[in-house]
C-alpha cells in the first residue's frame, strides 16, 4: 500500500515524458518544417526581388540609351543644319546654337554637343558648365581630326551609330578630376543631297547613369555593380575600386580578380543567378547598342583608346547585385532565434502560438497575392500590364474564332504627354496616366480590356462588336475624352490621343497581324496630324 502513491507518481511522470515527447517531437517537427519553409520563402523572396531590381535597370539603361540616340539622330537631320550644309550660311550657326544650347538645358545631361565637319574641325560647340549651356566662340573651337571617336564615326554609313566604351573624361592628356564618366555618341551628318558633310556627336554625363542604377529605392541591396566586357568595375559601392582599367596600377581592380570563379559563369551566361561562399550574385547582361551601332574598343591601363571597331553584340556590361553571405548567414540566425522563440511559447500557450502560426501563413498568402498583382498589373494606374494584357486577347480571340463573331483591337497613343513630363514633372505625368487609366475605364463597357502597355501607349480590347462601324466609334470616343483637359496638381494638363484600329477577323486573324495592323493605324493616325481614329 505504501508503494502505491509511488508508483502512481511514476506513471504520471511516464506519462508525462511520453506526451511531452510527442508534443515535442509535433513542436520540433513544426518549427524545422517552419523554418525551411520561411527560409526558402526568404531566399525565393529576395532572389526574384533582385531579378526585378535588375530587370527594372536594364530596361532603364536601354531606354537612356535609346533617348540618347534619338536625340542624335534629330540633331543629325536638324533643319537649320541641313540649311547651312547647304547654304553655306554661317548666319545659320547662330540658330543651330539656340538649337544646342536649347537641348542641352532642357535635358541636363549634355556635356558637350558638338557638329564636326569633314576635316574634324568643330562648327559648332555648346558645353554644358556648372547647370549652364554656353556656345563656345569661333576662335576657341578646336579640330578634332586625329581624336579616335572622330576617326571612328567618319567611316560609318548613314543610320549607322557609334558608342564610345564608358570611361572617364580625358582632358590635355590626364583623367579630369573629380572624375566624370563619359559615354561619346556619334553618327555622320549628310547633306541633301547625300554627301558626307561631318559627324554629329554628344557627350554623354555618364553620372546620371550611374546614378540611376545606384539608385537603393529598388533592390534589397545597395551591393549593386556594374562591370564592363573585361570584369572591371564601372560602378561599385566600394568607390575606389570603379575605373581601374584607366590607371597603371589598376589591373588588381576588377571583379574578375575578386572574384573568379563567379566571373567564369557570368562570362557564359547572359543572367542568372549564382550563390557561393561570397554570397547570392544575382547578374544580367545589357546589350545597349542596336543593329547598326558600333563602338571602340580600348586597352586598360595606361589608357590608351584603339580604333578596333566592335558590333551591337560585342559592346556589353554586366549588371551584377551582390548579397553578401554574411547577410544570408545573419538571416538564418535571426530566423533560428525567432523558431526557438515561438516553439517555447507554443509549448507553453498553444493558442499564442497558434496564432502565430496563422499570422505567419497569412504573411505568406498575402505576399504571394502581391506578387500575382506585380506580374499582371501596371503598378501605376493598376490596369493589365503588357504581358495579362496580351494574355488576354489571346483567350479573346480564340472565343471569338469559336463563337464566330468580331472582335476590336485599339491602340491608343498618347499625343503631348512628353510636354507634360518635361513642364510640369514626372509627378505630374505619373497623376495624368493615373487618370488616363480611369477615363479609359469610364469611356469603355464593362466586357471591354483596357491595359497600358508601357511610357504613354495604351491597348484597348472590343471584346464583342456587331458592326466595324463600332470599333470606330468607339476609337472616336476615346479621341475625344483624351482631349478634354486634365485637371491635376500642378495645373490643367491639355493632351490628346492618336488610335489605331484593327478587327478579327476582317484585318488578321492572329495575333502577332491584328497588333501589328493596329500598331501602323495608330502611327498613321499620327502622321495623319494625331488626334484622330484610323481603322487599319
Amino acid at each position: 500500500m505504501q508503494n502505491r502513491p509511488g508508483q502512481a507518481t511514476r506513471k504520471a511522470l511516464n506519462l508525462f515524458f511520453v506526451l511531452f515527447l510527442v508534443i515535442g517531437s509535433l513542436i520540433s517537427g513544426s518549427s524545422a518544417w517552419f523554418y525551411q519553409a520561411e527560409l526558402n520563402t526568404f531566399f525565393s523572396e529576395i532572389k526574384a526581388q533582385e531579378r526585378k531590381a535588375l530587370t527594372h535597370k536594364h530596361d532603364g539603361i536601354t531606354e537612356t540609351f535609346n533617348d540618347i540616340i534619338g536625340d542624335l539622330i534629330f540633331l543629325s537631320r536638324q533643319n537649320e543644319l541641313l540649311a547651312y550644309l547647304d547654304l553655306k550660311n554661317i548666319k545659320m550657326k547662330t540658330l543651330i546654337q539656340k538649337e544646342y544650347i536649347s537641348l542641352s538645358l532642357a535635358k541636363k545631361k549634355y556635356d558637350q554637343i558638338r557638329y564636326i565637319d569633314n576635316n574634324g574641325m568643330e562648327c559648332v560647340r555648346v558645353n554644358y558648365t556648372n547647370g549652364n549651356p554656353v556656345a563656345v566662340p569661333a576662335e576657341k573651337l578646336q579640330n578634332k581630326a586625329k581624336r579616335y571617336y572622330f576617326t571612328d564615326t567618319m567611316i560609318l554609313e548613314r543610320k549607322e551609330i557609334f558608342v564610345s566604351p564608358l570611361d572617364l573624361n580625358i582632358e590635355h592628356g590626364k583623367i579630369e578630376e573629380p572624375f566624370k564618366p563619359m559615354i561619346r555618341f556619334g553618327t555622320p551628318v549628310f547633306n541633301n543631297r547625300g554627301e558626307k558633310q561631318g559627324i554629329m556627336l554628344l557627350n554623354y554625363l555618364a553620372k546620371n547613369l550611374l546614378d540611376y542604377i545606384r539608385d537603393e529605392k529598388i533592390g534589397r541591396t545597395n551591393d549593386i555593380m556594374l562591370l564592363n566586357t573585361e570584369g572591371y568595375w564601372l560602378l561599385n559601392p566600394i568607390r575606389k575600386k570603379e575605373w581601374g582599367f584607366m590607371f597603371d596600377d589598376g589591373d588588381q581592380l576588377s571583379f574578375a580578380v575578386d572574384y573568379p570563379e563567379e566571373w567564369h559563369i557570368i562570362q557564359n551566361q547572359k543572367s542568372g543567378q549564382i550563390d557561393t561562399e561570397n554570397g547570392l550574385f544575382t547578374f544580367i547582361t545589357i546589350y545597349p547598342l542596336q543593329e547598326g551601332h558600333r563602338s571602340g574598343l580600348v586597352s586598360h591601363a595606361p589608357y590608351t583608346p584603339i580604333v578596333n571597331q566592335s558590333n551591337s553584340s560585342e559592346y556589353f556590361w554586366v549588371l551584377v547585385s551582390h548579397i553578401p553571405f554574411e547577410v544570408m548567414k545573419s538571416y538564418k540566425r535571426k530566423l533560428l532565434k525567432t523558431i526557438f522563440t515561438i516553439g517555447a511559447g507554443f509549448f507553453l500557450f498553444i493558442s499564442f502560438g497558434s496564432w502565430q502560426l496563422a499570422f505567419a501563413i497569412t504573411k505568406r498568402r498575402i505576399y504571394q497575392a502581391q506578387l500575382i498583382e506585380l506580374a499582371y498589373y501596371d503598378t501605376l494606374t493598376r490596369l493589365p500590364n503588357r504581358k495579362f494584357f496580351f494574355d488576354q486577347l489571346e483567350k479573346d480571340m480564340s472565343h471569338a474564332h469559336r463563337q464566330g463573331r468580331r472582335l476590336g483591337l485599339l491602340y491608343v497613343d498618347l499625343d503631348g504627354f512628353k510636354k507634360i513630363n518635361d513642364t510640369m514633372g514626372h509627378d505630374a505625368g505619373d497623376e495624368l496616366l493615373i487618370k488616363v487609366g480611369s477615363t479609359l475605364k469610364k469611356t469603355l463597357r464593362k466586357e471591354d480590356t483596357v491595359g497600358r502597355l508601357g511610357g504613354d501607349e495604351f491597348a484597348v480590347i472590343l471584346s464583342e462588336i456587331k458592326a466595324p462601324e463600332d470599333v470606330k466609334q468607339i476609337g472616336e470616343k476615346i479621341v475625344s475624352a483624351m482631349g478634354q483637359p486634365f485637371r491635376l496638381k500642378a495645373g490643367i494638363a491639355q493632351i490628346g490621343a492618336s488610335v489605331g484600329a484593327a478587327i478579327f477577323p476582317d484585318h488578321e486573324v492572329t495575333m502577332a497581324g491584328l497588333t501589328k495592323q493596329a500598331d501602323s493605324a495608330m502611327y498613321q493616325a499620327k502622321e495623319a496630324g494625331k488626334g484622330i481614329c484610323v481603322m487599319a
